[in-house]
């Protein structure tokens, strides 16, 4: 195999497919806020009602919800391959000698329960007193459950483009996105097998696989995914997560820099964490964790499965990393918070940005202004007619 250096590990890693010299200017990407999402599942029916909605699509939920600790969609989707990798070691470095990648085909069961865990929490309600947090002194509810939206993370190392051997599944030039040939589609499976998040999936009406497709006509146009303007909770923000500070202007009175998602992810304030980066595969969607949760669940969730720390996260440790993250996600800097305005504010793709005093903007592809919000709403207090029930 081909090595590649995987950011998000810091180190490099075996991929079957020797990467481009340089980094393509725009990749798809999406940060999500769990700290807002409801689990009110707009976003997945919107993606369904848009991509999912015929024959032998009836289970494809390109886009879901999960509840954590006890959801998954396949049921055990996640606990399942990660048992079978040792400390440090990706799906293509775990492959058996005759296969490219680690993975698993879920079986039938494990797709009847997409709403598993929506009823449950962790831990048992206390009886006596009422068990409070304390965040600054790293007291955690006993009680706790938060949502996770999933879909195709559009890898920068897809597991299943590695896992296909008709070579039907390809990384489009403009923009990253992951797509399947189905021209050249056999129905082998061998996807559905590869992908750690199980979100290719196999049609048995047409003989062949579907994965999500990340919204391409919409994203062509210069307008966000279906999930990403249907959320009622402002949960999610999209654009290109390759734009770093040094790109130049897209135009007109736009300026250089960042991307909004960028800086989340990118910049030395980093606020956004790839879903389990140990499968080797670098995710492009990134969560913004629960600064609700306890620290140790989410460092299995969204940190290299290894004591020792090569990447260039904040902290001397994966687990002080996430506890750096959720107090940064919790308490939001005035930079990150006007960030966090331009989520939901427009359906077209923000390309760039600027924060001010009380003010962001936000540039589209074309350098077309398409956003300017306050970061702080006025607020007036009006003094309303005095009822009373007196004659």
């Amino acid at each position: 195999m081909a090595k590649t250096y995987n950011p998000q590990l810091g180190r490099e890693q075996p991929y079957p497919y020797e990467h481009r010299e340089e980094e393509r200017d725009y990749h798809w990407g999406m940060v999500i806020n769990t700290n807002r999402c409801i689990n009110c599942n707009t976003c997945s029916f919107a993606c369904k009602s848009t991509w999912t909605s015929g024959e032998g699509e009836e289970y494809m939920w390109w886009m879901n919800v999960e509840t954590e600790p006890y959801g998954g969609y396949p049921m055990g989707w996640d606990m399942k391959l990660l048992s079978e990798l040792e400390e440090d070691q990706t799906i293509f470095e775990a492959a058996d000698a005759d296969e490219q990648v680690k993975g698993y085909i879920a079986q039938k069961e494990a797709w009847e329960y997409p709403a598993l865990g929506d009823d449950q929490a962790h831990g048992e309600y206390p009886r006596g007193d009422v068990v409070e947090s304390d965040l600054e002194n790293d007291e955690y509810h006993d009680i706790w459950q938060f949502y996770l939206p999933r879909l195709c993370n559009h890898c920068k190392n897809p597991a299943c483009l590695a896992g296909c051997p008709r070579q039907a599944i390809y990384k489009r030039e403009e923009d990253g996105i992951v797509l399947l040939d189905q021209e050249r589609c056999r129905g082998y499976r061998r996807c559905v097998k590869a992908c750690p998040y199980h979100k290719p999936m196999y049609n048995p009406e047409t003989g062949i696989t579907e994965k999500p497709v990340g919204c391409y006509p919409r994203i062509e146009e210069g307008n966000v995914p279906r999930c990403v303007s249907s959320c009622i909770g402002k949960t999610r923000l999209h654009g290109n997560i390759n734009r770093g500070p040094d790109a130049a202007s897209p135009g007109g009175n736009a300026p250089g820099g960042r991307s909004p998602i960028n800086y989340l992810v990118h910049s030395d304030e980093k606020v956004a964490l790839p879903l389990y980066p140990q499968f080797g595969t670098q995710p492009q969607v990134f969560y913004m964790p629960p600064y609700h949760v306890p620290p140790e669940f989410l460092t299995q969730m969204f940190t290299p499965n290894t004591d020792q720390k090569r990447n260039d996260w904040p902290g001397s440790t994966y687990e002080e990393s996430v506890r750096i993250v959720q107090e940064r996600v919790r308490d939001p800097s005035h930079h990150v918070l006007g960030i966090l305005q331009l989520f939901g504010a427009t359906t077209r793709l923000v390309e760039t940005y600027t924060v001010k005093e009380n003010r962001v903007k936000g540039w589209d592809q074309n350098g077309e202004k398409v956003v300017d919000m306050p970061i702080y709403e006025d607020i007036e207090v009006r003094e309303g007619e005095q009822w009373t029930n007196q004659p």
